[in-house]
């Protein structure tokens, strides 16, 4: 049996953004890591865009006439 064989590699990129409240903005300007942190772990992210991206190999003839 001959075949082709090839791998795909699928990449997705992402362009998020989230409005930050007039608290969470005085919390950011503080400078505070911790707080901008939590800011950002608590963010109910907006889908922006978005870029998939395909990436695929050459194909790879196979010959496998002995059935192996």
């Amino acid at each position: 049996m001959a075949k082709l064989t090839r791998n795909v590699n699928y990449c997705n990129y992402r362009w998020e953004e989230y409005v930050l409240t007039e608290e969470e903005l005085a919390k950011w300007k503080t400078g505070d890591e911790d707080l901008q942190q939590e800011i950002i772990d608590d963010a109910d992210w907006d889908l922006v865009r978005d870029k998939p991206i395909d990436d695929y190999s050459e194909p790879e003839f196979v010959d496998d006439e002995d059935g192996e």
